[in-house]
């Protein structure tokens, strides 16, 4: 197959959602595929509100940051992945595309809006796009009719609202990435956290609760880590971690902690929640949609309502004072953890785009 992975332009610092695509681009490529991954500066669209100056700030932004975009340094793509960078979709360009994969939201209606085929189109869906644009947009780009993916099962529940051709492709956790090498047994009063500004992640909620947790055990030790500046005015008992790479985060960061703590409002999947109890972190987390897959209450991790930076607090104090709990939970997670195999999700994978690129109209079955 020839496969075009259409993305906006990045920024060469870490993330999930782009992680999960360079992993299956290298998978791609291993099962004598070709696979590009075209950046795209700008992606408009009707619903989208027109806007000169923003036009010209994706204008500038193509020119200026076009040369940057043909390298990634911090994933280990395939030589064999090409990369590219263009200002908006042409169709004429992908005329020799079996399938043509939408990275998100705005790049589905972008790309439907040209005219394009629209069998040969899949559009993955890594969480609920409303986090970063209005509903109406979101669920527009949703009934298109075009052959979705998503990540998790309460996505999959939600996009079928909307559209039927729809289908599941669990993410996954590569474990000769992350791994148990501090025994669960020996760790501290550590609780690992990440950092980010988006107030879907919560992070002050996180923070609220680990201040309750500070005032029951003084000795209490936060890791949080994130791609972006230290927030200000943060306990002495958190130690920021900017722009962790792979080893930091599993040998600096999860395993030393004793609890991860996932305080999301909505969460696609949760890597870094997946990652933490694959090296042996017990789970802490919120009911926020993507924690369904691998948070089994009671079970693989705590769960408490959104916001209850009480019952966060209580549920870590709780694993505090049974250390037999906390290592039973944590073992019980990092087993669940060990089952979601990138092999598994990639071959499910590969084979809806070879489904894909046999399509001959609308009306053949995908679901």
């Amino acid at each position: 197959m020839n496969i075009s992975i259409i993305m906006r332009f990045h920024d060469d610092t870490p993330s999930g959602g782009r992680k999960i695509i360079y992993d299956y681009a290298n998978y791609l490529i291993s099962q004598g595929h070709n696979v590009e991954i075209v950046f795209l500066a700008d992606v408009p669209y009707k619903l989208r509100k027109h806007n000169v100056i923003k036009k010209l700030v994706h204008y500038i932004d193509f020119f200026e940051r076009f040369k940057n975009q043909q390298r990634v340094s911090w994933f280990g793509l395939h030589r064999n992945v090409v990369l590219k960078a263009k200002y908006n979709f042409n169709k004429s360009r992908y005329q020799n595309s079996d399938v043509v994969i939408a990275f998100d939201y705005g790049i589905a209606l972008h790309i439907a809006e040209s005219n394009y085929n629209l069998n040969k189109v899949v559009y993955m869906i890594q969480h609920d796009e409303k986090v970063y644009n209005v509903e109406k947009i979101i669920r527009e780009a949703w009934s298109l009719p075009v052959q979705k993916i998503v990540v998790s099962s309460w996505l999959y529940d939600l996009v079928t609202e909307y559209d039927n051709n729809v289908i599941l492709v669990k993410n996954y956790v590569r474990t000769e990435d992350f791994y148990v090498s501090n025994p669960i047994s020996n760790r501290k009063h550590v609780v690992s956290l990440i950092n980010h500004p988006n107030k879907y992640k919560d992070t002050k909620t996180g923070l609220k609760a680990l201040e309750l947790v500070h005032n029951v055990f003084p000795d209490l030790q936060v890791l949080m880590f994130g791609n972006f500046q230290e927030p200000s005015n943060l306990p002495s008992y958190v130690k920021y971690i900017l722009r962790a790479n792979q080893d930091t985060l599993r040998e600096r960061v999860y395993n030393q902690s004793s609890v991860f703590l996932f305080t999301s409002i909505l969460e696609g999947w949760g890597l870094v929640a997946t990652e933490a109890m694959a090296c042996g972190a017990a789970l802490v987390s919120t009911r926020n949609g993507g924690v369904e897959d691998f948070g089994i209450d009671e079970k693989t991790a705590l769960l408490n309502n959104v916001g209850d930076y009480q019952g966060l607090a209580d549920s870590i104090i709780s694993l505090f004072e049974d250390n037999d709990k906390r290592i039973k939970m944590a073992k019980s997670g990092l087993a669940l953890v060990n089952e979601l195999t990138f092999k598994s999700s990639a071959i499910s994978f590969e084979k809806i785009l070879l489904k894909v690129a046999r399509r001959k109209n609308n009306s053949d079955d995908f679901c």
